[in-house]
Order: C-alpha cells, then structure tokens, then sequence
C-alpha cells in the first residue's frame, strides 16, 4: 500500500469514529417508555452509529495508566463530551457501609451492609451511580434514566433501599466517572487504544468483574494474541 492510501485509510477510519462520536441530538425523550417507567428520565438511542449504551474496552496496556484493562460503559454521547463509568474496577472491594434504619428518623442505630464499590472513573470521585438492569427501575425514582436495557440512578433513594435490602439485585455501585471532551475519544481510538463492543446484561451484572474486560474484549471478534495496538504510514 502506497503512503497516499495509507494516509487515505487513516482519515476515513478517522472521520468514521468522528461521526460515531460527533454528532448532536442523538437522543430525545420517548413517550412510549416514560409512560411505562412512570417519572423516571427515559432516553432513546436514535442514531444507530451513537456509542451511548456500548462499552469501551482498553487495549493499550500500561501499569499506572487509571483505565488499564478497563471496560467502560458508555452512558452519554453528545457533540461535545462523552461520559461513561468503569464497569470492572473495583475501589475498595467489599466496603461495609453504615445505613440508618429509614423507618425511623429517630433511631440512630446504625448497621452495616457489604456491598461492592466500583471506581466508575477519575472525574468527581465523590459522585456516585447505581447501574442495574432496566426492569428493577424504581417506578417512582425521578433519578433513574434508562438507556437500553440498563437504568442508571444518582439519587441516594436507591442507595437507601440497597442498604435496606429492598433495591434492585443485580446493581454496580460506582463512584466516579470518565470524561471526554471534544475529539479526545476521537482520537484515543483512533490511535487504537480502544476498541468499541456491544454491551448487554449479562456481561453487566452475570459476570464477575475480574472476568468482563475478557468476555467484552472477545465479543468484538478481534484476536488479541495477534493484534497489534500501534498505527503507522508507511
């Protein structure tokens, strides 16, 4: 291959990503569902080429770099930013965290539930997201958005039912998450540090986090004993 098809070749998978991740109004409310989940914020994937919903999986290895051998799942995709949360990370393993009974303000016994914390990424580490499957959406949660088959909460409400042993079961509690402005993911995939798979629950919720990043580097097809991260013109 010449330099000139070469260069060729790398400006259309360039402009490629650059549609995959540049374009606006990719989501709008859908009635249809938001009737069914009540107040819950729904939105819908319109553009079949939106990367909301899939996961990133990180291919470009290196020992102190925070995403290494991360599965990040993709929960906004705009014209200007993209956000997702790690999915595979845990942040302190099994944490015992102190929950008040709701029952009853007064009572200030305190006990302790084990739950697993993710680090969902290195952006407002102090901000945290429940994700759990779609069809265990609290009916009245106005937090809860549902993006596919998966609804993603930031109220402290289903928080409080986890920890009363009353919210969804299947759940990753993340705090944290990942940003990208304009172009940066563009060119983090470009430059082949990511590769883009389809997500579903299974590989969410039914396989255990030190197994996802495998199981979702698989389902993209690629051999990675033969895959080489670099690009270069010759």
């Amino acid at each position: 291959m010449t330099k000139k098809n070469s260069l060729d070749a790398a400006m259309e998978k360039f402009r490629t990503v650059s549609k995959q991740l540049g374009e606006s109004g990719l989501f709008d409310d859908d009635e249809d569902i938001k009737n069914n989940v009540q107040k819950s914020r729904v939105k819908k994937r319109q553009e079949a080429d939106s990367l909301a919903g899939k996961c990133l999986v990180r291919l470009a290895e290196n020992a102190t770099d925070i995403y290494n051998h991360a599965v990040v799942y993709i929960t906004e995709c705009t014209a200007s930013k993209v956000r997702g949360i790690m999915i595979n990370k845990l942040l302190f393993g099994t944490a015992a965290i102190e929950c008040k009974s709701k029952e009853n303000a007064n009572d200030s016994t305190l006990k302790n539930v084990y739950e697993d914390l993710y680090q969902g990424g290195p952006e407002n580490p102090a901000h945290g997201f429940v994700l759990f499957p779609r069809e265990e959406c609290v009916a009245d949660d106005p937090f809860a958005e549902v993006l596919g088959d998966v609804a993603i909460s930031t109220s402290f409400g289903v928080l409080q039912e986890i920890l009363e042993g009353e919210g969804p079961e299947k759940k990753i509690i993340a705090m944290g998450h990942c940003l990208w402005n304009r172009g940066e993911l563009e060119w983090e995939i470009f430059n082949n540090k990511w590769l883009v798979v389809p997500t579903n629950l299974e590989l969410m919720f039914d396989t255990d986090f030190s197994e996802r990043w495998a199981k979702a580097a698989a389902s993209s097809g690629v051999n990675l004993k033969t895959y080489i991260p670099q690009i270069g013109l010759a």
